[in-house]
This record gives structure tokens, sequence and C-alpha cells, in this order.
């Protein structure tokens, strides 16, 4: 995924795993290019940019689980 739009551009890669127990492991790997400005607030950023992955990544849980009805 590229978001060119928001505060800085960037490239959003998902990667998805079938794992033994009968699970699946998503990895998410983000890469910006933090101008000037951007690159200040660049720790700040980076957990905000974490945290929203973080609430996404349980909403999908949460919608993958209903579904399957457990």
């Amino acid at each position: 995924m590229v978001s060119v739009a928001g505060p800085m551009p960037m490239h959003v890669t998902y990667t998805f795993e079938h794992i033994q127990d009968g699970g699946t492991r998503a990895r998410i790997r983000v890469r910006g290019d933090a101008s000037d400005l951007y690159r200040l607030a660049g720790p700040m950023m980076g957990r905000r940019v974490r945290s929203s992955l973080i609430k996404d990544l349980r909403d999908l849980e949460r919608q993958v689980s209903s579904r399957r009805g457990g």
C-alpha cells in the first residue's frame, strides 16, 4: 500500500504467514519519507503509527474471529 496523502508519504507492506497452530502471523513494514519538519517529530510519529497499526490488527482479528464463530 502506498499513501501519498496525510502528513507524509509512506509505503506499507503487509505479509501474512500461516503458522502451525492454525493461526496467521501478520507482519507489517512501514517506510516513510520524513522531510525536515517530520524528521524532528519522527519518534512521536513512529509511536502513533505503531499504535494505529496495533488497533487495526486487533479490529481485523475480532472481525475474522466473529465470522468463524469464535
